[in-house]
Order: structure tokens, then sequence, then C-alpha cells
């Protein structure tokens, strides 16, 4: 048994009121055909106790008058008790299947529709400002606390898979995460309890007041020349690209060639990232943007410092990270036009690049779409007119170290995976879309394969929001690709 993931959907489109009160409507229609359903179950079962008993009843009577529990009428028919049992048996049971399927597609209208959503988003704030309240009220009581639940977590996990697994002593606290990221930031930044509940960035602050330092001691480690150079591939790595599934796949398998963990015998190393130019009908170019996740190297734009920078609430100080440099030397050197409608798509660190691209070169280029997977950009001031499509787990720590949950909105869209178990019910309305290559014990879900399977979860609802951004996504690379260039990055002294 492997992992698979569900999702759910926030943002991405307000409805009227007439469109939330149809699909209320629906739901609830579903769910009383449902509970009619499960009577009409109740009833059927009751009938095949009672007929199941009517056997033992008469022999209990013929034998206390002693006669024979058969009648001897020429005409009489015995009734075949066991074949009526098992004929009730079954319709109860598909009656019990038709009531589970029509509760879960119930479910699911609220689900695809996020028709749930705003109150969701509502209590999830206010989890957060309460946890970072609580936090920064009794701090040590709050770390006792936070280690008993991991301790525990980390034991009964543990215990379940049959071994010792450390990712349990985070999965336990995975609903927490936003509101202690919080709390540190507003401890990093000296916001006080009052201060720090009218605002959402204090994370931002916090890694603003951090990079101010810890940049200029990795500088000197690692030096501050970037020099960025386009190399050439010797097998194809990112392709045509026309939907977000096929933009993530591209950008999994740049990101693990570079790392050295697919057979693509492409050459690309570590530090690279790629950008297609696509033609459209009328002659005009646009153009897709994929970023990679950090690599950790020692001479790599793309180090884990850098993530600190780009978290910053300074435009500034964003833009002096190197993996934003070196993405905004490489959009100049291919050639990008100020008019030309450009889409970008990141994992982890990559996202946090996309996003600040989006916010502080919107001036300097038409960035239409941001694609976002496990990537804590919530605070980031992407313009409105900027459409943001994130995927995050909702047990993964790098999605909530912004401290905040995304904002909802028509152009910003949030799909959230949980992955569990895979169910042994494949036919459930709620089967979850497998995770590609998932082990058998529990793994962080920061690896971009449990994004993709959220995403394509999402996607098999039939979500009017997920749609509508796929077809934003795909109006910006209508067009027939032209060539793929990619650019690695190096720091030097």
């Amino acid at each position: 048994m492997s992992w698979e993931v569900t999702a759910k959907v926030s943002g991405g489109c307000k409805y009227s009121t007439e469109e939330t009160e149809a699909y209320m409507r629906a739901a609830k229609a579903l769910s009383h055909q449902a509970d009619a359903l499960n009577r009409a179950h109740d009833s059927v079962r009751a009938l095949s106790l009672q007929l199941s008993s009517y056997p033992y009843a008469s022999s209990a009577i013929a034998s206390l008058s002693g006669s024979s529990p058969y009648c001897n009428a020429t005409d009489h028919i015995e009734l075949p008790y066991d074949q009526l049992v098992e004929q009730c048996d079954a319709h109860a049971s598909a009656l019990g299947a038709m009531a589970a399927r029509l509760s879960e597609l119930s479910a699911l209208i609220i689900r695809a529709q996020s028709l749930y959503s705003q109150v969701d988003d509502a209590g999830r704030r206010t989890l957060n400002e309460l946890l970072q309240v609580a936090i920064t009220s009794f701090p040590k009581e709050s770390i006792l606390a936070g280690a008993a639940m991991s301790a525990l977590g980390y034991v009964m996990g543990s215990t379940n898979e049959g071994k010792s697994n450390p990712i349990y002593l985070l999965d336990s606290l995975d609903w927490a995460q936003e509101g202690i990221m919080s709390a540190a930031g507003a401890a990093v930044s000296g916001y006080g309890k009052a201060k720090g509940l009218l605002r959402t960035d204090e994370v931002n602050h916090a890694a603003g007041t951090i990079s101010k330092a810890s940049s200029r001691g990795y500088n000197l480690i690692q030096g501050n020349n970037l020099t960025v150079t386009q190399v050439h591939p010797k097998t194809e790595v990112v392709r045509e690209s026309h939907n977000v599934g096929e933009a993530m796949e591209d950008l999994r398998r740049l990101a693990e060639e570079r790392l050295g963990k697919t057979d693509l015998d492409s050459g690309l190393d570590y530090g690279t990232i790629a950008i297609s130019k696509y033609r459209k009908s009328d002659g005009t170019n646009s153009w897709l943007v994929t970023i990679p996740g950090t690599d950790g190297k020692h001479d790599s734009p793309f180090g884990w410092p850098q993530n600190v920078e780009l978290m910053s609430s300074d435009s500034k100080q964003r833009m002096e990270a190197d993996s934003a440099r070196m993405v905004q030397e490489a959009m100049k050197q291919a050639g990008i036009k100020s008019n030309e409608p450009v889409a970008l798509i990141g994992h982890s660190q990559g996202g946090i690049v996309a996003a600040t691209i989006a916010s502080d070169l919107k001036d300097d280029y038409d960035i239409e779409h941001v694609i976002t997977a496990g990537s804590p950009v919530a605070n980031h001031p992407i313009p409105e007119k900027t459409w943001v499509t994130s995927v995050e787990m909702d047990d993964e720590l790098v999605a909530a170290l912004d401290g905040a949950a995304n904002p909802s909105s028509d152009h910003w869209l949030t799909v959230r995976g949980t992955a569990s178990k895979s169910s042994s019910n494949q036919e459930s309305t709620f089967a979850g879309t497998p995770v590609t290559d998932a082990p058998d014990n529990k793994e962080i879900t920061h690896w971009l394969k449990y994004h993709q399977a959220a995403y394509q979860n999402a996607t098999d609802m039939g979500s009017t929001a997920v749609n509508t951004h796929e077809r934003h996504f795909d109006e910006i690379i209508d067009g027939d690709l032209q060539e793929v260039m990619y650019f690695e990055g190096r720091m030097s002294k």
C-alpha cells in the first residue's frame, strides 16, 4: 500500500449569490436522497433479519407441538428463506452503497467549488493568531506542550509504521506550523502581542532582520559575483507545455536532472533554470520560466541562505538574493521584452523567486501568471493583475514558513493537498490521486511529486476555480514552442 493525495481548493473565483445557492441546493438534494436511501437500507436490512428468524421460529413450534414443521397440503410451497435473506442482503448493500456515493457527491460539490473556503480561511487565520498570542504569552509552556505533542506523534506514528521515522515529529504539529512561525517571527521582529495581531507578515520582517546579517556573512564565504551562462543540454528536459500539470512535470524533470536523480543524461548541472519561448498565432512571443528549488551547492545561487533573503519584507533586499538576481539576468539574456506575457513556475525556493520577480519587477516585465509549489509566498506583494496558482501540502513545513494563509481572491488560487495511505476502495468518489514512486513509509511531502498529485486531484474534481486558472495559463503560452534556453548560475569571490 502506497500513498495518495486528496485536495481542497481555496480562492480562485467568487460566485454570485445565485450560483452559491444553486450549488448548495444541489448538494442538499443529494444529501437528502442519501438519507432516503439509508432509511430504505435500514428497512430492507430489518426485513432480512425478520425473514432469517422465521425458519427457526417454525422449527420451535413444531418441536413444542410434536407436529411436522412442514404442511402436508398438496398445494403448499415452502418459502426459500435462504434465498430471500440473500436477496434482501444484496439489496440492502446496494442501497447503502448508493447512499454513500450520493453523500460523497454532495460533499464533493462543496469541496470542489470551495463553498466553505471563506469559513475555512477565517478559521485558519483565527487559529494562527490565537497560537501566536499563546506562544508569545507563555513561551516556556508552549515549547513544552509542543515538544510533548511532537514526541507523542513520533511514538504513535513510528509504532504504526513498525519502525522509527522522525518525519512524525513534524507531522503531528502540521496544524500549528503557521501559528508557530508567526509567533517566532513576531519575537524576532519585535512585534508585541497587540501589534502582531494586526498583521500577518511577522515572518517576513523577521527574515529581513536576519538576512541583513546572514547575507553579508555568506557573501564572505561564497562571494557575491554572479555569472550566468547559457548552457546546452544533450537531451530534451523541458518540453512543450500547455497546462499546469505538464509544466509541473517539466519542473520536476529539470529539478531532478540537475541533481543527478534521473537517467536523462542531459549534462545539466545544479543552479540551472529553463526559459521557454512560445510563438502565438499572431506572431507575438510569450514565455515560460521554469525555476527549480534549493540545491545547496557551495557556489550555487540557489543556496540555503538565499531563502531568507527572498522572504524579506523589503523589496530591495529580496532582489539582492542571488537566485532572484540570476533569474532576472537569465530573462534579460533570453531577450524577454517588457510587453511580452510571461508565466513563471517554481518549486520551493524557485516559487519564492517567481513571487519575488512578479512583485518587484512588475514594471519591467508583463508577469501574467505565477505557479508555486511548496513555497511560502503568502505575504509577497504580487500585483492583482498577476494570477497566482499555489499548491501546498498541509503537513509540509516549508510552505508554512511564511506564518500565514495565502490570500483568497479571484486571481489567487490555493490547492492544499493531504497525503494518506492509499484507499482500498478505489471506486470511491474520494479516491485520492496516487503519488508516483512513493515509498511505503511516511516521507516528507515537500517533494514535488506530492504537489503534482494534489494538483491532479483538484483538476479531477472539476473545480471551476482550477479550470479558470488552467485556461488563463494556457492563454499565455497558447502557441508553438520555438526554443528552450537553459541558464546556469555560479557564484564566486
